[in-house]
C-alpha cells in the first residue's frame, strides 16, 4: 500500500524543476508567515516556532509548505499558463517567423490533440540525448520560479493595498509584473529552443538519409517510365 504523503508529494513535485520553482517560493512564504505571525494576529503567537528546534513547529511548517505549494501550483497553472498561452505565445507565433512554425511546416510536431506538441518534441530530444535538453530544463526552472514569484507577489500586492500601504503595494505590483514578463519570455525561449533543435536534428538526419528514404517524412518519389529496349535491325 502506497504512502499517501509520498503520493501527494509526487503529484505536487513531478520533477526537480518544480521542486525548486514551486516548493522554494512556498517555503519562503511560510517562513515569512511564521516571522510575522504576531503582527498578523496576536493569537498566532501561540503556534510552535519551527525555527526553535520544535518538532510540532517543523511538522506545521512542512504541512503549510505543502498546502501553499498545492495552491501556488494550481493557481499558477490555471491562471498564468492560460495567460501565457493566449496573450503571449499565440501572438508571438502569428507575428514572427518562429521555429515552431518551421517545425510545423515540415510536420515534425504531433497532430494528436490530446498530446502536448512541446512535451512530445522535448521527449524526442531526450531519446536522442540531445545536449540542448539541459539548457531547456534550466530555462524551465527559471520560468517556473518566475511564475511562482508572480503569483506570490501579486498576493502580497493585494494585502498591501488592503492595508493601505499604497507605495509598497505599487512597488510589489511592479515587481510582480516584471516576474510575469520574465516568465513569458523564458517559457517562449525554452519552447523555441526545443523546436529549433528538432528542426536541426531533422536536417542532420536528412544529410545522412536522402529525403526519399527519410523515416521522418513520407514523400512519394516520382516514378520514371521504363525505357523500351532498343532493337537492332
Amino acid at each position: 500500500m502506497s504512502n499517501p504523503l509520498n503520493t501527494l508529494i509526487g503529484k505536487l513535485f513531478t520533477d526537480p524543476v518544480e521542486q525548486v520553482g514551486i516548493a522554494l517560493p512556498s517555503a519562503t512564504l511560510v517562513a515569512v508567515f511564521f516571522n510575522y505571525r504576531e503582527q498578523i494576529h496576536p493569537a498566532l503567537q501561540r503556534l510552535p516556532d519551527p525555527f526553535a528546534a520544535s518538532t510540532a513547529g517543523a511538522l506545521i511548517f512542512m504541512l503549510l509548505t505543502l498546502a501553499i505549494s498545492l495552491i501556488v501550483k494550481r493557481l499558477s497553472h490555471d491562471i498564468l499558463n492560460t495567460t501565457y498561452d493566449y496573450l503571449y505565445r499565440n501572438r508571438k507565433r502569428q507575428k514572427t517567423d518562429s521555429w515552431y512554425r518551421r517545425a510545423q511546416n515540415l510536420a515534425l510536431t504531433t497532430n494528436d490533440p490530446l498530446l502536448s506538441q512541446y512535451h512530445e518534441a522535448l521527449d524526442r530530444l531526450r531519446d536522442n540525448d540531445n545536449p540542448v535538453v539541459a539548457k531547456v530544463e534550466a530555462l524551465q526552472l527559471q520560468s517556473k520560479l518566475a511564475r511562482s514569484l508572480t503569483l506570490i507577489l501579486a498576493i502580497f500586492t493585494v494585502v498591501l493595498f488592503i492595508e493601505k500601504l499604497l507605495l509598497l503595494g505599487w512597488v510589489c505590483g511592479g515587481v510582480s509584473g516584471l516576474m510575469l514578463s520574465s516568465f513569458c519570455k523564458e517559457r517562449w525561449a525554452a519552447s523555441e529552443m526545443v523546436y529549433q533543435a528538432l528542426y536541426e536534428t531533422y536536417y542532420r538526419q536528412e544529410r545522412r538519409h536522402p529525403i526519399w528514404t527519410s523515416p521522418m517524412m513520407s514523400i512519394n518519389k516520382p516514378r520514371t517510365q521504363p525505357r523500351e529496349p532498343e532493337t537492332v535491325d
